[in-house]
């Protein structure tokens, strides 16, 4: 009897130690970044009470592009992945290889979903009209504080103050905002591209004193509730963008009519090896009638994880994440928060290059990822 007992006590004694073993080896997936996609990401890590679609535990702080690539490249307060709308920059890269790759391994980025970049609006309290259809130029003379009252805009008489509501953070929003200002479409406005808002308008007009800065696009969203302002805006944030009366039309088009040109497709041969060349360029559509302020937002990750690619480690958790986002296990949440997934020649490029272990570029290639990692 007591022979049994003992077994039985020893039976006991190896399930609890398997779980302790499971419970520590489940690893968390630390992020940072982006505001724009954070409410999608919140919904697939079941950080907003829904049921996660990931491995593990996830976490997201929205700081910002500027403060999600800051984490990531560097080591103080570092994180498992990053969102970014701002695209990594050379200096950024170069900085990256000399100071964290030899430990790290390398860095990879690559979109995550089209975006738009909405131009959310509330009227003011006098005004005869729900909608706004502006002309590219007008959206121009906007942000270059050429136009201060509602008026200017609406081809009336409203002395009703135009308020802008601006980012005031390193904001990918922001640089996606810049890529149309310092397009063809705003010629001789003299904008400037950054994801720094006070530098995109420096030489063009500067901030007007009655502006309003805000933080993070849930500030932004927050500030414009209040009538006779203008702002820009990710499209999953209150200010539905297929709803005219919520958000401004441009040539007629609505935000929900974004794409990629035809002109933007994935690196092949040697320039996959080059994490600048996984961001599509933008590009003017030459057609107005075509809503023109679009870009991707996009993922910082390591191809190395300390612990390997196993299903409980983050490499492993990540990898899964990623195969989920480009084989389509992610398209209803993507529609849900209004954003577009990439095309498939984008996503067959992305597993292709980085899911596919046996691809030099590959999460977890044993050759590359040979006593290095980023850390957990």
């Amino acid at each position: 009897m007591k022979a049994f007992q003992l077994k039985g006590l020893a039976a006991m004694f190896a399930v609890g130690m398997m779980a302790i073993t499971g419970a520590a080896s489940a690893q968390t997936v630390n992020g940072a970044g982006a505001t724009l996609p954070q409410p999608l990401y919140e919904d697939l890590f079941g950080l907003d009470g829904t049921s996660k679609d990931v491995i593990g535990t996830w976490t997201y702080d929205g700081v910002g592009s500027g403060g999600g690539k800051s984490r990531f490249l560097t080591t103080t307060n570092t994180v498992n992945f990053a969102g970014s709308d701002s695209v990594l920059t050379a200096t950024e890269f170069a900085t990256y290889n000399s100071s964290q790759r030899a430990s790290w391994g390398p860095l990879i980025q690559i979109p995550s979903v089209l975006t738009s970049v909405t131009l959310p609006f509330k009227m003011p309290a006098n005004a005869s009209q729900t909608t706004l259809n502006l002309t590219r130029d007008q959206v121009c003379r906007i942000f270059a504080n050429q136009i201060t009252t509602w008026g200017q805009i609406l081809g009336n008489t409203n002395t009703t103050p135009f308020v802008v509501v601006y980012r005031t953070e390193a904001s990918g929003t922001t640089e996606l905002l810049s890529n149309f200002l310092t397009s063809a479409a705003c010629s001789g406005y003299n904008f400037q591209k950054s994801n720094l808002f006070t530098t995109v308008v420096a030489n063009s007009g500067g901030v007007n004193s009655n502006w309003i800065a805000a933080t993070g696009s849930e500030g932004v969203s927050n500030a414009l509730q209040t009538a006779g302002r203008f702002g820009y805006l990710s499209p999953s944030f209150a200010f539905n963008p297929g709803s005219a009366t919520a958000v401004a039309t441009i040539g007629g088009a609505l935000p929900t009519s974004v794409q990629l040109p035809a002109s933007a497709t994935p690196p092949t041969g040697t320039a996959r090896n080059n994490p600048l060349n996984w961001v599509p360029a933008y590009v003017l559509p030459t057609n107005t009638a075509v809503y023109p302020i679009y870009g991707t937002t996009n993922l910082l990750v390591g191809q190395c994880y300390t612990g390997g690619i196993t299903s409980d480690s983050v490499g492993g958790a990540v990898r899964d994440f990623l195969t989920k986002l480009n084989n389509g296990s992610y398209a209803s949440q993507i529609a849900t928060h209004l954003f577009i997934s990439l095309p498939a020649s984008w996503r067959t490029a992305i597993t292709d290059a980085f899911l596919t272990q046996s691809s030099s570029l590959g999460i977890g290639n044993t050759s590359v990822c040979n006593g290095v990692g980023r850390p957990l």
